[in-house]
């Protein structure tokens, strides 16, 4: 009937709820609501999660070594002596300038083939 799913969906790890036939008591204890009432939205849900976390890995990868080296030039200018070699303008024009749009690209990639596996 719905008022009694409450419960159970909020002891659930996942609580899931219809949404067009579902009460609303349900749809405010579930995690997740199922707009179209389709249980493959679920598979389709969890596809694009799993896509956007690996293309999220992917893209903090790239980005960490030229953050990494332009920290390790800053340290090693400091223990020689020298003035700070990149200031904090020029660390953001570099960033936007290659960190960002080069990572476009890794952000929108499509999902790996065996993504759901």
């Amino acid at each position: 009937d719905g008022v009694n799913d409450a419960p159970a969906l909020k002891q659930a790890d996942v609580g899931i709820a219809m949404g067009i036939k579902g009460t609303e008591v349900t749809k405010e204890a579930a995690d997740m609501v199922l707009t179209d009432d389709n249980f493959a939205t679920i598979a389709s849900a969890v596809r694009e999660g799993r896509r956007v976390y690996d293309n999220l890995k992917k893209t903090i990868l790239f980005i960490m070594p030229t953050n990494l080296a332009q920290g390790l030039l800053i340290i090693i200018a400091l223990l020689a002596g020298n003035l700070i070699p990149l200031t904090p303008v020029l660390i953001l024009w570099m960033n936007m300038a290659t960190s960002a749009t080069l990572s476009f690209g890794l952000a929108f990639e499509a999902g790996e083939k065996n993504i759901m596996r």
